[in-house]
C-alpha cells in the first residue's frame, strides 16, 4: 500500500516535481505571490508546447496508475485524472491541427498551469503509493 521503492519511484517523483515547477512558479507569479522573474521567452516556449506536456503528463499519470495500482484509491484517482487530462490535452492538439472542429474553450495560461500542477501533485504523491 505504502511504500517507497526507489527504481519505480523516483522517476515518477521527478517528473512530479518538474511538472509542478512548471506549472507552479508561473502559477504564484500569476497570483502575485512572487516576483516573476522568468524572462519572456522562456514564459513564450513553455506556452507553445503546454498543450503537448499536458497530454504527456496526463499519459505518464496513466502509466503511473497501473503502477500505483488500481485496487488502491489513490491508483484509481490518478487513472481517471490522467484520462480526463489526456483528454483534453488531445482535443485541443487535434484541433490545433485542424484534424477536429472543435476544441475545449477555456483552455490559457492559468489552465495550463493548474494542469501541471495537478499532474504533478498526483504524480508525487503517487511516487510514494506504488505497489
Amino acid at each position: 500500500m505504502f511504500g517507497f521503492e526507489a527504481e519505480r519511484s523516483i522517476p515518477s517523483l521527478i517528473v512530479g516535481i518538474i511538472l509542478l515547477a512548471l506549472g507552479g512558479i508561473p502559477l504564484l507569479a500569476n497570483l502575485g505571490v512572487i516576483p516573476n522573474f522568468l524572462p519572456g521567452a522562456l514564459t513564450g516556449i513553455i506556452g507553445s508546447i503546454a498543450l503537448y506536456l499536458i497530454a504527456a503528463g496526463g499519459l505518464y499519470m496513466i502509466i503511473d496508475a497501473f503502477l500505483e495500482g488500481l485496487d488502491e484509491p489513490n491508483g484509481v484517482v490518478t487513472l481517471i485524472v490522467g484520462l480526463i487530462i489526456v483528454a483534453v490535452g488531445i482535443i485541443n492538439i487535434l484541433n490545433k491541427f485542424g484534424i477536429l472542429g472543435f476544441s475545449v474553450p477555456f483552455m490559457n495560461e492559468m489552465v495550463y498551469n493548474i494542469l501541471f500542477v495537478v499532474e504533478g501533485l498526483f504524480l508525487g504523491i503517487g511516487a510514494f503509493f506504488m505497489q
